[in-house]
């Protein structure tokens, strides 16, 4: 045996000294052989290994069975061989396969996918959406820094235009203005780093099982040259406009005018309303896309899966395989434990399978139906494969459609029996003939495998994905189909048995002390981490987007405040001529509302275009959904209208005689 490096830590506390020592699992004895380093993961699996034995001789039973499809390979090519050259050398090997089997290999290719792509091919999309939905934040962040710096330069215009009449070159100014808005970025740099330092663990703690490599997310040396190189790009393009803006001003015309009633020029103006304008429609696109996550999310939420996971507990129990080796002990034994669950207190009623409903597992088996035409060997059509004890369908509360579950006749030795689900059904039995009485061959090893009498009908249970419809499952006793593994659902009284753990535990070891009993888990905790990952994307999203609102807001209002301070004395003359303070109000309003308009439009256009590489992570929802963009657009709206409420009050309180005398 291998330990893995966790294991090791955990177990024997890191002692190098147990290498070649001998270690008892599962009843056999192992020698240790050496520890993987710290940080190793298996490539392809999600959970954690604490260690690695070899396949022999198990595998050698394994490749004798020619229906058996359950490893996953790993290879490493040669140096000079590329991905196409060893598709193709694979194809003629499929090929000779097919001709030397054409039970079991017709029409059976070889698959090969780099192990990258086959780690993150599945998150790939959510993320490169959530760096998407970044991208947009940091645009956001720098339009309204932007808007700032432009703001600050006209308020520093008579400053700069009397160092250009002293002799100071643009180019001079230009740096000195870019100094400055460089500290505010390695400053902005710093305080990111600590948040994101914080915040890791948080997100580690937070995503779910199937993001890959998620452990290894730090702070690491190339997300700190990352920050600060994404934070002197931003200055050069953000900081730069002001800064080019306010040296390049008449300084004559400066010097005369004075800071009374500036706005820094009609070209400043325009580069202000642009970046307004940018704020709103990339906020738009970020809320947009938040919107359909969170109907999505809440659409996937509410799917009836089939069953009812409420009040049940699970039991994933795993019998060793050098104890056990044989079906009929392992028969034995789960059918001498479930009548002493189900006596258990609290506990309603029990049933087991052999694959658990979004357990990440799975197995299908091809078949044929009697009575239809024959179909060549090699192209018999499949569908799930599950094995469950009397009780189980009771207890998940699966539906009866038609004719009865598992019972006391179901046995080892009684004539073999399936019941189906209704997406079976449908899609393979006899149309217009009474499904109940039909006879299913499961392809065997067995080379004239015996009929199966289908004796009941389910409905449809999702197992895989609650956004995709029922597979098409048939379901054998497992008193005729016995395994190791076995899931034991047990129905409680009550939501919270506390000590229910223990209880169990004791029960199992009563057949075997020295079995290793698992933690129970809910039912409804299985099913909320298919969840995860939706639920993941939908809630960062989110962040993202509720960042982007305050931003906008805060550009508008920043926007709204400095035109205010700009124009006091034109807002002073006006009211003194006889201007309503409501009239003033309107005034700076309709500034501000011209531009969310026109952001809004823009947005919406975008959203349509850009949603569309949502559609892949949407349910129930489609990706130009007319609800979620009223509701976005209303949100957003109803924030920039508060954004420039505030300032623009300051219009209405605004003395004339004061204002007059403004600079």
């Amino acid at each position: 045996v291998v330990l893995c490096h966790p294991f090791w830590k955990r177990v024997f506390n890191g002692d190098p000294k147990v290498v070649g020592q001998q270690i008892n699992l599962s009843g056999k004895s192992y020698t240790i052989l050496g520890v993987m380093p710290p940080g190793w993961s298996f490539p392809v699996e999600d959970a954690q290994k604490d260690y690695l034995t070899p396949l022999e001789p198990f595998i050698q039973k394994v490749v004798a069975q020619r229906g058996a499809h359950s490893f996953t390979l790993v290879g490493r090519l040669k140096p000079t061989v590329s991905l196409k050259q060893a598709e193709a050398e694979m194809r003629t090997i499929a090929a000779r396969l097919a001709q030397q089997y054409p039970d079991t290999n017709t029409d059976r290719g070889v698959s090969l996918v780099p192990l990258h792509q086959d780690v993150v091919g599945e998150v790939r999309p959510a993320l490169m959406i959530l760096l998407g939905a970044v991208a947009l934040v940091l645009l956001i962040a720098c339009a309204n820094v932007a808007n700032l710096l432009l703001a600050r330069a006209a308020v520093r215009s008579r400053e700069i235009g009397i160092r250009t009449a002293l002799g100071a070159s643009r180019t001079r100014i230009v740096r000195q203005l870019l100094a400055e808005s460089f500290l505010l970025a390695i400053l902005g740099g710093l305080g990111g780093l600590l948040l994101a330092w914080w915040a890791v663990d948080l997100l580690r703690w937070f995503a779910p099982r199937g993001v890959p490599r998620i452990a290894e997310i730090q702070v690491s040396g190339g997300v700190v040259a990352f920050t600060f190189l994404t934070a002197i790009v931003s200055t050069l393009i953000f900081g730069l406009v002001p800064a080019l803006q306010v040296s390049g001003s008449n300084v004559s015309g400066i010097l005369q005018q004075g800071a009374k009633g500036s706005t820094g020029g009609l070209q400043a103006h325009r580069i202000r309303a642009f970046l307004v304008v940018s704020q709103v429609s990339l906020s738009l696109l970020l809320l947009a896309g938040a919107g359909l996550l969170i109907r999505s999310f809440f659409n996937l939420r509410a799917t009836d899966p089939g069953f009812d996971p409420t009040r049940v507990l699970v039991l994933e129990q795993s019998l060793p395989r050098v104890r056990y080796p044989e079906s009929d002990q392992q028969r034995r034994f789960f059918e001498q434990l479930l009548p002493r669950l189900a006596g258990l207190p609290g506990v309603e009623s029990v049933g087991g399978v052999n694959l658990l409903p979004f357990s990440g597992n799975s197995r299908g088996s091809t078949f044929t139906v009697a009575g239809q035409p024959p179909i060549p060997e090699g192209k018999h059509p499949g569908a799930g494969h599950l094995a469950v004890t009397s009780g189980y369908f009771e207890t998940m509360k699966i539906p009866l459609r038609a004719g009865r579950t598992f019972d006391q006749r179901d046995v080892k030795d009684s004539p073999l029996v399936v019941v189906v689900n209704e997406a079976f059904a449908r899609k393979f039995l006899l149309p217009n003939v009474n499904p109940i009485g039909q006879q299913v061959i499961i392809d065997r090893d067995d080379p004239n495998p015996p009929p199966a009498e289908v004796v009941g009908v389910v409905g449809d249970a999702k197992h895989e994905a609650l956004n995709l419809p029922a597979d098409p499952e048939f379901y054998a006793p497992f008193a005729q189909e016995p395994e190791r593994r076995l899931y034991f659902a047990m129905r409680t009284a009550s939501a919270n048995l506390a000590g229910m753990d223990a209880v169990v535990r004791r029960t199992v070891q009563e057949f075997d002390k020295d079995l290793f009993v698992p933690k129970l888990a809910p039912m409804e905790t299985l099913l909320a981490a298919h969840l995860s990952q939706p639920r993941f994307n939908m809630l960062l999203l989110v962040v993202f987007a509720g960042v982007a609102l305050v931003l906008a807001a805060i550009g508008i209002y920043g926007v709204i405040a400095y035109s205010v301070t700009q124009r006091t004395r034109e807002i002073g003359i006006r009211m003194a001529l006889g201007a309503q303070k409501g009239q003033m109000l309107k005034m700076m309003l309709r500034q501000s509302l011209a531009l969310v308009v026109v952001g809004l439009v823009l947005g919406l256009l975008g959203a349509v275009a850009a949603t569309r590489l949502l559609a892949a992570l949407l349910y129930g929802v489609g990706a130009n959904d007319l609800t979620t963009y009223a509701a976005v657009v209303a949100l957003l709206g109803g924030a920039a209208l508060l954004a420039s409420y505030i300032p623009a009050r300051r219009a209405m309180r605004v003395d004339p005689m004061v204002a007059l005398r403004h600079e």
